[in-house]
């Protein structure tokens, strides 16, 4: 399912993929506060996370939630094999659900993580509210 918020990412070469890390909470079972952080750019069709950042923000604070990223014109907003083993990767490494949210264009999905046996579960929907925040349910 499609979702448009609003969310955009201008300014970006055609299909050069970016990716944010996303810092929060999450506030009972299935609803997430959360902010994009740390962009980094890619090429058409690959991006890395700033792995490095992720890793030290989670040794010291505990509030890396997930991973947000674009795909290129025309690849949708469903997780790509390698999204799911790179999401797979980081659960398990840290050890808790993970959220990875999509963009292609202003059209944005989200996927939860919730254990290692590679299932994602579609979250229902996907708020942009004041100051960066974003609110997510699954």
């Amino acid at each position: 399912m499609k979702k448009n918020t609003g969310v955009s990412t201008p300014g970006r070469a055609r299909g050069v993929e970016r990716c944010w890390v996303l810092t929060g909470k999450q506030d009972g079972e299935s609803t997430w506060h959360l902010r994009r952080r740390r962009l980094t750019s890619g090429e058409v069709g690959s991006v890395e996370a700033a792995w490095d950042w992720a890793l030290a923000r989670e040794e010291r604070y505990g509030d890396v939630i997930g991973f947000f990223h674009t795909h290129p014109h025309g690849a949708g907003t469903q997780m790509s094999s390698r999204d799911i083993r790179t999401m797979l990767a980081w659960r398990s490494a840290l050890g808790k659900p993970m959220l990875c949210l999509i963009a292609e264009g202003k059209a944005i999905n989200g996927y939860v993580i919730t254990n290692e046996d590679g299932q994602a579960i579609q979250v229902q929907s996907i708020l942009k509210g004041e100051r960066g925040w974003y609110t997510v349910q699954a």
